[in-house]
Parts: C-alpha cells; sequence; structure tokens
C-alpha cells in the first residue's frame, strides 16, 4: 500500500484502537445491545444470525453524517460503492459488474421494495431506522434475487408518538442539505401518517478550464416521502408510501490524465455543456396480517424512473460532437410471503415473486461528422417469478442447521436498431433461464458469547442487452453468471458485552463472468459483453466495536478480497490477450474503517474515523489502475435535548484518488477524480 499521511494516521488509529483498555473505569458502563433484525424476514436476534452481516441504526448514520447509500458502504467490510457518471454499482467481496451496466449483482431494498437499476441504489438515506447488509447471495429469503448481498433499509413507521425533526447544513462549493420530517396519529391507535421532504445543492468541485465555470459538477435534487399506515386491531397492518425524487446535476467529471489535452485533478477542458437529470416516482401497497402461527405479507410496488444525460464524447475543447442518452425504466412487482413467529424449535420462511419491468433506451453520437454519426433504439420487457424459502431446525440446544432453496423463470424480449452511416439494422433476441439457487447453513453456540457458522450458496445474475454499444446480433445479448459461495465465520461478544467482534472468511467460485470486451476486427471503442470462462474471489472479514470507557466507543471494520480471472481470452487494443491472472476489474483489494467517538456527559462530542480502500483496476488487462487511498473525516458537536449543531469535514488532508479511468479512443487516459476537502456546519432540531 502507498505510504501517506493518510495512511499514517490510520495505522496510528488501529494501534490506539487495539492497545484501548477494555475496562470501564470509574465511569459509567454502556453495553453493546444484541439487536433485533428483520434481515431474515422475521424477526431475530442479531447475534443469531447464520452469516456475514452488519447492521447500522439511524443513530449511526446521524453520528458520522452518512447520507446516502455511498456514504454508508464506507463503514461495511468488502462493500465498496463505485461511483461514476456512467453507472453506479455496489461491489461486493469483489463481485463487481460491467461498466455501463443497467443491473447490480449487489440488491437494494427499502422497506421491502427492490430497487433493481445501479442508477437508483445510491439513494437518500432519511428517516432510517436501521441499515443490514447481510454479504453473500439472498435469493432464498429476498423477493428479488440478489447475487453477491443485499442492502435492506427499514424506515421509521409512524405510531401513536408524534416525531418530528428538522436539519440544515452549509458547506464549501456553495453546498445546502436540508430535512424536515412529521409523524403521528391521525387517530390514535389505528391511522398514522408521516411525511418528509429532503434537498440538497451544490455548486460542486469541478472546474472547465475552457469555460471558465466552476460550477460544472453542480447538483440540485429533492425527494419526497408520505407514509400512511391503518392499524386495525391487532392482527391486521396496511401502509402505504408514495415517494418521488428529482436530481439535475452537472456532469463534466472526465478530464485527461495524458495527451495534448492532459489537465489537472478537478479541472476538465470540455466544450459543452454537460448534464443528466433524473426522476424517480414510486408507490407501495404492503398488507400483513398476523397469525397464531405466522405472519402473512403482501407486498405490491411499482417504481419508475427516467434519465436524460448529455455530454460532450471527445472531452476535449474541439467542437466534434455530444452523446445524448436517455433511459425510461417501469418496473411493477408482487410478493407475497409467509413467516414463522414465535419462539420454536424450527422457523421457516415461504414466498413467491413476480415482476415486469420495461426498459426502453437510445444513445445518439451526434457528430460533426454524418460519417461518424451514430444511433441505438431499444426497447426492451423483462419477466420472471419466483418462489423462494428456508427452514431453519434447532437440533440440539447449541447446534442449528437451515436450507434453503430458490426456483425462477426469467425471460426477456429486446429489440435494437443501430442507424450508422451505412444505414440502420435491426437486431432482437430473446433470453430466458430457469434456476434453482439452494443454500446450507449450520450455526453452533461454543460458548454463551461465541458462535460460529459455516455456509454454502449458489449465486445467479441474469444475462441481458447491451444498450449502449452492440452494432451486431452478436454484441447484443449475454448470458447469467453462476457463483459458489462458501464461507465460515464467529461471532463474538466479550467484557459484559462491551466488546463485540465478527470474523467471517469466504471463497466463491464464479463461472460464465459477465465481461465487457473488445470485438476482435472492431476497432478501437467497439465493444461487446459476453462471458468469460472462470474467476474467484477469497477474502476475510473483521467488524469490531468495543465500549471501552462510559463515553468512549471505538470501531474498525476490515475487508479483505483478492479477485484473480482463472481462464479467459480476449482482444486489447486489436491484439489478442490472455488475461487469466489478472485481478476483475472495479474490486478493490481491501477496504477498511477505523474510528473513535467521545460523547461527554455535558453534550459536547467528536467522531473521527479513517477510511480506505486497496488498489483496484479498471480494466480486465490491469493497465488502469488506482492506488490504495485513505480518507480522514471528522465531526464535533454538541447536542442538547432537541438540538444539535455540529461541524463535519471529509477527506481532511484532501487525498487524491480516482473513481473511474478508462481510455478514449486514441489511446490516452480519462479520470474521473474522488472528492477533495468537503466541510461544514449541520444545524438539527428533534421533537
Amino acid at each position: 500500500m502507498k505510504l501517506t499521511l493518510n495512511t499514517a494516521l490510520a495505522v496510528c488509529s488501529l494501534f490506539l484502537l487495539l492497545h484501548t483498555p477494555v475496562f470501564a473505569g470509574n465511569e459509567p458502563a454502556r453495553v453493546l445491545e444484541d439487536m433485533v433484525i428483520t434481515a431474515s424476514k422475521r424477526e431475530s436476534s442479531l447475534d443469531e444470525f447464520a452469516g456475514s452481516i452488519s447492521v447500522k441504526d439511524g443513530q449511526f448514520l446521524m453520528d458520522h453524517d452518512i447520507k446516502d447509500i455511498s456514504g454508508l458502504t464506507r463503514f461495511i467490510p468488502n462493500v465498496y460503492f463505485k461511483k461514476a457518471n456512467s453507472g453506479d454499482a455496489i461491489v461486493t467481496r469483489g463481485i463487481s459488474t460491467i461498466d455501463t451496466s443497467l443491473f447490480s449483482p449487489m440488491g437494494l431494498y427499502i422497506n421491502d421494495v427492490s430497487y433493481p437499476l445501479a442508477f437508483m441504489q445510491n439513494q437518500l438515506l432519511t428517516d432510517i431506522k436501521r441499515v443490514e447488509v447481510l454479504r453473500g447471495p439472498q435469493g432464498t429469503l429476498y423477493g428479488r434475487n440478489s447475487e453477491s448481498g443485499v442492502i435492506n433499509v427499514v424506515l421509521e413507521e409512524p405510531g401513536d408518538e408524534i416525531r418530528a425533526s428538522a436539519s440544515l447544513s452549509a458547506g464549501n462549493y456553495a453546498s445546502w442539505n436540508g430535512h424536515a420530517s412529521v409523524s403521528g396519529p391521525v387517530m390514535e391507535d389505528s391511522l398514522f401518517l408521516g411525511l418528509s421532504v429532503t434537498g440538497r445543492k451544490s455548486d460542486g468541485f469541478i472546474t472547465n478550464e475552457v469555460t471558465g465555470k466552476d460550477n460544472v459538477a453542480d447538483e440540485e435534487s429533492s425527494s419526497a416521502r408520505g407514509t400512511l399506515r391503518w392499524a386495525a386491531g391487532d392482527r391486521f397492518e396496511l401502509v402505504t408510501i408514495l415517494d418521488g425524487t428529482y436530481r439535475d446535476r452537472g456532469i463534466s467529471t472526465l478530464r485527461f490524465e495524458d495527451g495534448p489535452y492532459a489537465s489537472g485533478r478537478h479541472k476538465v477542458r470540455s466544450d459543452e455543456k454537460d448534464r443528466t437529470d433524473e426522476k424517480e416516482t414510486g408507490g407501495v401497497v404492503k398488507m400483513s396480517w398476523q397469525g397464531d402461527q405466522a405472519l402473512f405479507t403482501s407486498i405490491t410496488s411499482n417504481r419508475r424512473f427516467t434519465k436524460d444525460f448529455l455530454h460532450d464524447f471527445d472531452r476535449t475543447p474541439v467542437k466534434l460532437g455530444t452523446t445524448d442518452m436517455h433511459i425510461d425504466q417501469d418496473n411493477r412487482s408482487q410478493e407475497f410471503r409467509a413467516a414463522s413467529s414465535g419462539n420454536t424449535h424450527h422457523s421457516w420462511l415461504i414466498g413467491l415473486f413476480g415482476y415486469t419491468e420495461d426498459i426502453d433506451t437510445s444513445i445518439a453520437l451526434n457528430h460533426v461528422s454524418p460519417l461518424m454519426a451514430k444511433n441505438r433504439v431499444t426497447d426492451s420487457k423483462h419477466e420472471g417469478f419466483a418462489v423462494f424459502g428456508q427452514l431453519t431446525y434447532q437440533i440440539t440446544e447449541r447446534l442449528k442447521l437451515t436450507g434453503g432453496l430458490r426456483g425462477e423463470y426469467a425471460s426477456a424480449t429486446g429489440t435494437q436498431t443501430f442507424t450508422s452511416n451505412l444505414g440502420p439494422v435491426t437486431f432482437d433476441e430473446k433470453l430466458s433461464s430457469t434456476e434453482w439457487l439452494p443454500m446450507v447453513a449450520a450455526s453452533y453456540v461454543l460458548a454463551d458469547n461465541l458462535t460460529a457458522y459455516a455456509t454454502c450458496a449458489r449465486g445467479w445474475l441474469a444475462g441481458g442487452y447491451n444498450y449502449f454499444s452492440a452494432n451486431s446480433q452478436e454484441s447484443f445479448g449475454y448470458d447469467p453468471e453462476y457463483t459458489i459461495n462458501y464461507e465460515a465465520g464467529i461471532k463474538t461478544n466479550f467484557f459484559d458485552r462491551r466488546l463485540k467482534a465478527d470474523l467471517s472468511v469466504f471463497y466463491i467460485d464464479i463461472d460464465d463472468k459477465q465481461i465487457r470486451e473488445e470485438v476482435p476486427g472492431g476497432g478501437p471503442g467497439v465493444w461487446r459483453f459476453s462471458n468469460a470462462a472462470k474467476a474467484h474471489s477469497k477474502g476475510i472479514e473483521l467488524d469490531v466495536t468495543a465500549l471501552p470507557l462510559g463515553n468512549l466507543e471505538v470501531f474498525t471494520s476490515i475487508g479483505l478480497a483478492s479477485t484473480e480471472i482463472d481462464t479467459w481470452q480476449g482482444t486489447t487494443d486489436g491484439t489478442p490477450f490472455d488475461y487469466s491472472g489478472n485481478s476483475l476489474p472495479w474490486a478493490p483489494e481491501f477496504t477498511w474503517n477505523v474510528g473513535v467517538g467521545y460523547y461527554m456527559n455535558n453534550g459536547f462530542y467528536g467522531i473521527a474515523d479513517v477510511s480506505g480502500a486497496g488498489k483496484q483496476y479498471f480494466d480486465a488487462a490491469n493497465t488502469l489502475r488506482d492506488d490504495s487511498h485513505a480518507l480522514v473525516n471528522l465531526k464535533l458537536g454538541y447536542a442538547l435535548p432537541h438540538m444539535d449543531i455540529s461541524f463535519y469535514c471529509h477527506n481532511l488532508l484532501d487525498e487524491k484518488y480516482a473513481t473511474k479511468k478508462v481510455k478514449n479512443m486514441q489511446g490516452f487516459t480519462m479520470v474521473e477524480d474522488g472528492e477533495p476537502l468537503t466541510f461544514g456546519l449541520t444545524l438539527s432540531w428533534r421533537l
């Protein structure tokens, strides 16, 4: 790992953490409570979950100034948020996805509703009760299939207690963030209403050296959510949620690292005003009925997402043309499930899930030369249904066995019309797959504070379409990829639950890995999505939280994920290339976070942490890479019973790092830079 001042600070912090006394002296003792979670779709203890899971509650999110999913992932071992204008993605245990792919191998659920598109996954986190992050396939628990894991966001629901909160932040780069929410009873004990609104605005940190403007990566976004909850007695409940989000962003972020148009960090040289706007709306109706032995649940949802994207395709001051892209996605889904309730020697879950999804896209290269102009218009329809379930049986007082199975049928039909100077050509393809995804797990209580577990599960990521770079029938569609996941771990707590440590190791076999590669003989910049032969990922995860003193908390999370391509013969720059032995792209070799929080009895508090990611490659040839980086973050505040004022600082030492690298058609390297030093003040109020 490259030695930097950030890295030195991180190592010192970790040394102090590991050498902090774990006895509380004379200060009041605090303990780490065993959380009640719903990751398994029924209430259970966090310590009893036989798998790798990290849970952060709403207070943790507020304490660490976490506003969205990308900020959350800094605190989760082996979970990395790939943030790029070409498409976001959540990378877990080295399982990445194709750059520009619309779908992510990591599932995201908010109040039981799936957010399937990768562009949807950096959701704002407001009114959060807790976030549960499960690593490994979760197809036997969740309605929509997920290959590498699930982020399960549980919202605060309105009830008889009146709750209200508001916050306002102001920071550098003319940044503003605001949030307000209120919830409470409309009719006592039966009808409850919750409302929330959120907005943010920033000029961004990118300057265009051609136009002189310093707001070419600005952002304006707003979102709102309304929740109506009806409780009819002790057994029946109906929850309806409507939400909407609008984002308007400048996307002039790609700069040249070399070549005649090279520029420095956070400086671009483009002749166009690059913009994107996104609109997202959703509605869900959730009904549940508590029977004598089981909880029955129905979830009906609809989510609509549109994106318009315009940018200078050559990223130079020369007026050559633009790329104009449009995405329209409409998803409808229905889930029925039943889960056992009560304390028995066995617990079970069974569910049915179905969805239909329309995805229409267009991408046009508007070149000054008609010979270079291209246009692709794609219409696709995706459908699927699944039956899934798990059964856990307590063999002895200490030993539990779990078995699960998912059966899924998925189909898609797609048609693309590709228009070039040679005229239009249309190609279509139908995809279908029937999959059986089993899992088994065992857990054994070695002592009252020590539990060991082992799991084995099969993962699957559906095939799809190359919406943005196909130019033939052969380069339009691609097949599913498959994984076999092996995992073992221990969950521990010591010193009267003032230290909790979870450790896991894993090995993942990956077959038919979905990749983006050059089309042989197609020339530079002509890509296809296909399936490489084989790869694997292996690693270790450690998650530790300790309360060594009454008001002091220390925490660390460390994830190591070593990926390797076993067999893949492809083409690089028109030349045959053997990728075997290389690392998978978009997969950092490790992620980590270490920090400390101190909360004084008079209301003052301070939180500091260092988070980092190891070396990663942005291409399968491993010619484009970013070295390891470490970001120092700080928050100082004063809390009153109903108010809180705080100062925050992210990337305190202004560490330089890249979130994306790619080569253009001339072989020059373009870079998207990570965020610089940002700071600001936040004023919060709560009832």
